[in-house]
């Protein structure tokens, strides 16, 4: 009896030892925190299925500060290892991802980069300023397949004196979509090829509901013109005062990713790294009057 169980001990660990070898090699960052709930367990959860999954992650919550680095050449950083493959980097999100790809796994890069699951949606004008997405945007441009992953809130007055319980109630079922969609695009990966469409992320938000409510999946571009989150008041003695919006803090229906992320539909939008638009370098060309390759002082005859 004893020799089976350690025969089958052992059958267990090859298994899980050839999962990994045929699995993608998963590198979670965030903006929460590396001891965050979202990213600790979906850790674990993927850990337990038998992937290669690493964390590195800010050593305090940086939410709100977008693609910001650190660059300070020669300085020392305090990192710290809280456990195997898990990591803590005093910086941004945007630092935890530079330290996960040009460090930690420097020599065996991940073909995957997960950001999150972050406490909180990142729709609208927040994707502009999300650590979450901001790091999940540099993966992409670095040439890394990224997702970047956030629960929603419940806005009414309940929710928002408690503390946003529904969110933390959910949070697990995010998590445990996440490794669902892992599993997916795994059945489907070959080592070596991009398990994403090369050059593109995608940001998702899942609803604060029970899984019988979700209504769906809506894939939605990033809205132009979104409600901007606060604006600021000028003072007497020449200060500014930051006032938070309250239309930001409204339930909207609107045909945007927060309006589809309040009718409890999960949200997908697409991204790249890029920062090109060379579409309209034709218009350019006209409305300036300098054509490609033209030599400014030549004229333009």
């Amino acid at each position: 009896m004893k020799r089976r169980l350690i025969f089958s001990a052992l059958a267990l660990s090859l298994s899980a030892s050839a999962i990994a070898a045929q699995s993608p090699r998963i590198l979670i960052v965030n903006d929460d925190g590396c001891e965050s709930e979202g990213t600790v367990s979906l850790q674990h959860k993927l850990a337990a299925k038998g992937y290669d999954v690493w964390i590195v992650a800010p050593s305090t919550n940086q939410s709100g500060i977008g693609s910001a680095i650190t660059f300070k050449p020669n300085k020392i950083f305090d990192v710290k290892k809280l456990g195997d493959k898990h990591y803590c980097f005093p910086g941004t999100p945007a630092d935890a991802l530079d330290f996960g790809v040009l460090g930690v796994l420097k020599d065996t890069p991940p073909d995957l980069v997960i950001s999150g699951v972050n406490d909180g949606p990142n729709t609208g004008v927040a994707q502009l300023n999300s650590g979450t997405v901001g790091a999940a945007v540099r993966a992409v441009r670095y040439g890394y397949p990224a997702l970047a992953v956030s629960i929603g809130y419940i806005l009414n007055d309940e929710e928002m004196k408690n503390g946003w319980p529904s969110t933390h109630k959910y949070w697990p079922d995010s998590v445990d979509y996440v490794v669902d969609m892992v599993d997916t695009l795994s059945k489907q990966w070959k080592p070596g090829t991009p398990i994403l469409p090369k050059g593109s992320g995608l940001s998702i938000n899942y609803p604060a509901q029970p899984k019988d409510k979700i209504a769906g999946v809506k894939y939605i571009p990033n809205e132009y013109n979104p409600i901007p989150q606060h604006y600021y008041k000028l003072l007497p003695d020449g200060k500014a005062q930051q006032i938070m919006s309250a239309d930001v803090l409204k339930p909207s229906s609107a045909d945007t990713d927060t309006g589809w992320l309040n009718k409890d539909y999960i949200t997908y939008t697409i991204f790249d790294g890029d920062w090109n638009a060379f579409k309209f370098q034709p218009d350019y060309e006209q409305l300036l009057n300098t054509p490609n390759l033209q030599h400014p002082g030549k004229g333009n005859k």
